[in-house]
């Protein structure tokens, strides 16, 4: 253990006191449980060596309990600088709810590889967790803000105890990883005050508060409502398959119309693109899909998903595809405001003419800039 780390776990030992678990579990959480070296298909071309670690977290769901979770870490090229590498901590989009969905497991796709290795070619490192359920055990809760902040977070005090890393972190995420590396922001302050987060990147985001009702994400205007199928029932097949875990009297026809009923199902096993596929091929939509009872399904749901604060005391970078479906452009827009009316530094970026996946990679030649500068402050 190098001095940065040792003074680390020293800080994190110190500060057991000030965590939200207590006990013996504030001593476990971010121990490293096993550590592998990543398999080739799932590595990045500009990382000189990459791994997979699983280590111990709380269960954020439940909010008490240990579970151990997974991640990937990626080392840049090149001789280590004093201190250790700076680390970008990269949140994942949506990959699925199935264990074996998990990213660390996985190929990346061309664009997050193209993303990761741009970040890996600038001197940083990557610590990239799974969120639990995904390479870990149970279903994975998709967008269960602190479930997803908590692993995170212990997913950095591992990487920081086990790599040559610098305490000096950059929170990125797009789409599900916007919503998980803004949900990591704010729960950081108090479950894990060790951890040096400088700056946070966002592409995407995904925002829900009690005012605008979950449900507003799942309504479509009959000019956007596509004929070939809608991209957004896969989150609500995900969002109702976490209520369901959490209460097994839910039954699925009383929010789900026959034709949904089969790729619903799937969607514990299926990934995300097998499972879009299904729903584009079977042309779902909200119309011949849904039931009225899901509205209330989602909004009951808000407090899982919710942010804990919109006040962020480092800056944050917001990137908004001006075409954006998945997460309506507007949805984003209402979050970068009232993110800056919280009081947060906002860089806010809207890329005209591209869509939800296509507003990643051309936000760096934004959010690089934005980063390099909150280094050159450290």
């Amino acid at each position: 253990m190098n001095k940065v780390t040792g003074s680390l776990r020293k800080s994190l030992l110190a500060c057991l006191l000030l965590a939200p678990m207590g006990g013996a579990f504030a001593a476990e959480t971010g121990l490293v449980v096993s550590k592998s070296d990543l398999a080739q298909a799932a590595g990045l071309q500009e990382a000189a060596s990459q791994y997979r670690v699983e280590y111990r977290s709380l269960d954020g769901v439940k909010g008490k309990g240990m579970r151990v979770d997974s991640a990937a870490v990626f080392l840049p090229e090149g001789p280590v600088p004093e201190g250790g590498w700076p680390v970008v901590v990269w949140t994942h989009g949506t990959v699925g709810i199935a264990h074996d969905c998990a990213p660390s497991l996985n190929a990346r796709t061309p664009r997050d590889s193209q993303y990761l290795n741009t970040w890996l070619s600038l001197g940083y490192a990557v610590v990239a967790p799974d969120y639990p359920g995904l390479g870990s055990a149970g279903l994975h809760h998709y967008l269960d803000a602190r479930a997803e902040a908590w692993s995170t977070l212990d997913s950095i005090r591992a990487a920081l105890a086990t790599f040559p890393l610098k305490n000096q972190l950059v929170l990125v995420g797009q789409s599900q990883g916007a919503h998980a590396a803004f949900a990591t922001a704010g729960y950081q302050p108090d479950y894990a005050p060790e951890l040096n987060i400088i700056g946070t990147v966002l592409t995407g985001t995904p925002y829900f508060t009690a005012k605008s009702q979950v449900s507003g994400l799942f309504t479509t205007t009959a000019e956007k409502q596509l004929a070939t199928g809608d991209p957004k029932i896969p989150y609500v097949f995900y969002i109702y398959h976490s209520a369901a875990d959490r209460d097994p009297n839910l039954k699925a026809a009383d929010y789900f119309q026959k034709a949904a009923l089969g790729p619903l199902e799937e969607a514990k096993s299926q990934c995300i693109t097998p499972l879009t596929e299904l729903v584009m091929k079977d042309k779902l939509t909200m119309e011949n899909s849904l039931k009225p009872g899901i509205q209330d399904l989602l909004n009951a749901s808000v407090s899982s998903l919710s942010y804990p604060t919109l006040h962020i005391k480092h800056p944050v970078f917001i990137g908004i595809g001006g075409d954006d479906i998945n997460v309506p452009t507007a949805m984003q827009q209402q979050f970068a405001h009232d993110v800056q009316a919280a009081g947060t530094q906002v860089s806010q970026h809207l890329y005209p003419g591209l869509d939800h996946s296509g507003a990643v990679n051309p936000s760096l030649r934004d959010s690089v800039p934005f980063v390099l500068g909150l280094k050159a402050k450290q």
